[in-house]
Order: C-alpha cells, then sequence, then structure tokens
C-alpha cells in the first residue's frame, strides 16, 4: 500500500498566486519542493483524494494517471479540494474510452456544488454516481475499506478526513482539520484499529491553531492522543502537510523543525510505501 502525494499546500499554494512576501519570493528563486500545489493525494495507483484546480497539472507535469481512476474521495467542498468544472470533461467530446462510471464520495455541499457548478451537468450525468460519505459508515470500494471520520474544520458542512484500509495496512489522511472530535477519537479507539501511515494537517506551521487547521505543535498533541490509545507506534509513519506559507517555514526549515518530532514533511510527488 502506498500514499502519493501530489499537492501539499494549502489554498493559495505556495508560493501564493498574487502574492509577493519573502517566503513566496523565496520559494520561486528556491523552486524544487519549495513548490506546493493545492492539496491531492492517490492510495496506490486507483483512488484519488480530493479533486484540486490544480488536477490536470498533477497529469501533466507529475505524471498521474487518470485513466486508472474511478474513485474519487472529497475531504469537503472548498475550492482548493474540490474543484467540480473539471467533472465536465467525463463526457463526450472531451473524453473518449472511459467505460467505467467515475464514483464520488463526499458530503451534501460537495453534492450541492456539482449540481451547481458543473456546467451542462445533465449532460455529464451518467458518467458519474455520488455517494453520501456519512460519518462513521464504513464503504467498501474495489479492495478498500474506507470510513468518513468527521473533521474539525469549516462549521458550515460536514468535512471529513479518512481512513482507508487495504487487506492489513491503514492510512489516516487528516486534512483540513483541527484537533480530531471527539467522536471521531471514540471511533478510532473502538474500531482498534493499528494506524501504518498518518497524515495530520500542518496548515500553520510554526503557530498553533487546533480550531480549524493544525500548527506542528497540534500535529504533535494528536499523534501523542493516538499513540496513547495505541492506535499508533514507533512503526507508524507520521507525516506532516497542507502547508500555507503564513506558517512562515520553507521546506528545510520545516523539515528541521518536524525531525526534532520524528514526523516526516511531504512535497510534492513524495510516494510513501507500508
Amino acid at each position: 500500500m502506498k500514499l502519493t502525494y501530489y499537492g501539499t499546500g494549502a489554498g493559495e499554494g505556495w508560493p501564493g498566486l498574487f502574492c509577493n512576501c519573502e517566503l513566496c519570493n523565496e520559494a520561486r528563486k528556491l523552486k524544487g519542493k519549495n513548490i506546493r500545489t493545492r492539496s491531492q493525494a492517490m492510495v496506490n495507483d486507483d483512488l484519488l483524494i480530493d479533486l484540486t484546480p490544480d488536477t490536470n497539472m498533477h497529469s501533466l507535469v507529475y505524471g498521474m494517471d487518470l485513466s486508472k481512476i474511478n474513485h474519487l474521495l472529497v475531504t469537503h467542498s472548498h475550492s482548493d479540494h474540490f474543484n467540480p468544472p473539471d467533472l465536465e470533461l467525463l463526457r463526450d467530446p472531451f473524453a473518449h474510452n472511459r467505460p467505467e462510471v467515475f464514483h464520488i464520495y463526499g458530503n451534501r455541499r460537495v453534492k450541492e456544488r456539482i449540481w451547481d457548478d458543473v456546467p451542462d451537468v445533465m449532460k455529464v450525468a451518467d458518467r458519474f454516481t455520488f455517494h453520501d460519505a456519512k460519518p462513521f459508515q464504513p464503504v467498501v470500494m474495489k479492495d478498500y475499506v474506507v470510513v468518513p471520520l468527521k473533521a474539525l474544520h469549516d462549521k458550515r458542512e460536514e468535512c471529513l478526513i479518512y481512513l482507508i484500509t487495504q487487506g492489513n495496512k491503514s492510512i489516516l489522511y487528516a486534512h483540513d482539520t483541527g484537533a480530531f472530535p471527539d467522536e471521531t477519537i471514540e471511533y478510532l479507539k473502538s474500531s482498534k484499529v493499528h494506524l501504518d501511515l498518518v497524515s495530520l494537517d500542518c496548515t500553520t506551521q510554526s503557530s498553533e491553531d487546533g480550531k480549524n487547521h493544525m500548527g506542528l505543535v497540534d500535529a504533535v498533541k494528536e499523534r501523542k492522543r493516538l499513540t496513547d490509545l495505541g492506535l499508533g507506534d514507533d512503526t507508524t509513519v507520521w507525516v506532516v502537510n497542507h502547508f500555507s506559507h503564513n506558517g512562515l517555514w520553507l521546506h528545510d526549515k520545516m523539515v528541521e523543525e518536524a525531525d526534532k518530532y520524528g514526523f516526516l514533511v511531504s512535497y510534492d510527488t513524495m510516494t510513501i510505501e507500508i
């Protein structure tokens, strides 16, 4: 089982599209791992997490193969995580030789955005199936068992994080969220799952948050909660991801700080196998 990070930035990307701050200008100059597109990931080669405005770029530049994908997990409806107009491109004459229906899992607001924001949605409606992703209700897709869990993020919608299991391996993908809600912790505790890879939000990097996103301090606290419950341990791969330039740390500084606590730092195209 593997997780590939195709995008590791927050909503503005890094450098921010219209930003001329010192950190964005430095990223433009340094390039490499300091260039972060909007957050998107792939489990193995066939389970996509989020549909960002940078999806086509991830395909063209990073080599993400969309021909193998017909299952999409959406964390929430914010535009950096879900860009519904791209779904129109599933239909003729934009896409040929896609015999399988595209399955989309998300909350009610994600569904509303599809019907509100996809041009000519009725012309493409037979190319996708929307599934309500209900917290704590496992869904079997292919050879995965996926459990949507509640996030602490935008109160206007039921934002989700995902527990993804294949065989005896499990990944907890937790973006965008602050400190995990008690219901999520209780579900994980009752499941007695062993987490082999945990990807935690670190949007605010150097500053503490916990109520909408996380910084490194918050991520350390969440790891302790999980390990105290026996859900993760020294064999778990702990990763921080989803960075904003407002967090103030370019990639090398983020690595330096995260290494003090045993966290890996994601970057665009990073792949982790468990």
